[in-house]
């Protein structure tokens, strides 16, 4: 589940990026990964079942696209349940000795990956021309 998406050529927009709008560039980059994790979010949501116990948090309401962070210098956002619930989608992503697994997580991610690294691009190249 801890997948990474490599990026070839966006070193050369990040630069001009940099470059264009000195101080902005972060609130744009930070931008574009919250729209990029956006599509994920969305397939994640359809993924899952919803629940039939009368819990006041189902996991589907509770997918969202975190801030930006930083680890290393590097800036990324967490896709998935919030805390309330995450602790059930493991459940669902993993299976118990009780249950088979039934993923959303990572199927979204794989099938979404193209659709959020063109979100990405085409949010900086939008911050580029402002």
């Amino acid at each position: 589940m801890a997948n990474k998406i490599e990026l070839t050529g966006i070193d050369d927009l990040l630069n001009q990026l940099r470059r264009k709008l000195q101080n902005a560039s972060s609130r744009v980059e930070n931008k574009a990964l919250q729209a990029a994790g956006e599509p994920i979010a969305e397939a994640m949501r359809e993924k899952v079942n919803r629940s039939d116990y009368q819990y006041s948090y189902h996991i589907k309401d509770n997918i969202r696209v975190s801030r930006v962070q930083r680890r290393d210098g590097v800036k990324y956002v967490l896709i998935g349940p919030t805390k309330k619930v995450g602790w059930r989608g493991h459940f669902l992503e993993f299976g118990t000795s009780k249950m088979s697994a039934r993923p959303f997580a990572e199927p979204s991610f794989h099938e979404k990956k193209g659709e959020a690294l063109q979100t990405l691009a085409d949010e900086m190249r939008k911050g580029l021309r402002t």
